[in-house]
């Protein structure tokens, strides 16, 4: 039988994963609006074109393999996410655990990214891995910040919810 604070920390996790599947296309869209497009010195061509079932089968393709490649990283923050959403409803833990689990998660992918040079070159790769791997883990705390940040505004909001105010009792 389900505990009954895991319905928050179900829906925690669950706006965690939506947070990030949609945050890179949320940073991509604000570029794209903000960086001026000097691509074609400033002109604008507008026509149809005449392949536009080739056209649309490569943006599907896109689409699909960018919520493909950011499945795993989106359900690991919602697994992490309801685990330590859980912890927090049970014992009150304040979940900072959850900040550096991210950050480590981002130096993580950096080095399996990088295992075959490491692998072939293992005395070269050191500062590569320490450079890039330093930047994918500041880039995870930032974003186990927002994560914190989502499933703690999350998590009040739906306890407030089901806590009675004074006026309702």
């Amino acid at each position: 039988m389900p505990r009954p604070h895991d319905r928050p920390a179900a829906l925690a996790a669950l706006v965690n994963a939506l947070v990030v599947w949609l945050l890179p296309v949320a940073v991509i869209g604000t570029l794209a609006a903000v960086v001026p497009d000097y691509t074609n010195g400033g002109t604008r061509v507008v026509g149809v074109d005449p392949d536009r079932a080739a056209v649309l089968s490569r943006k599907l393709q896109f689409i699909v393999a960018y919520f493909a490649g950011v499945a795993p990283f989106a359900m690991a923050a919602a697994w992490r996410t309801f685990v330590h959403a859980t912890r927090w409803l049970d014992t009150g833990a304040p979940g900072g655990r959850g900040i550096l689990e991210a950050a480590l998660c981002g130096f993580a992918g950096t080095v399996v990214v990088f295992l075959p040079g490491i692998l072939t070159r293992p005395l070269q790769a050191p500062p590569y891995v320490l450079a890039y791997g330093g930047l994918t883990a500041a880039i995870g705390l930032v974003l186990g910040l927002v994560l914190w940040t989502t499933a703690t505004i999350t998590l009040r909001l739906y306890v407030r919810g089901l806590t009675p105010t004074p006026r309702e009792v």
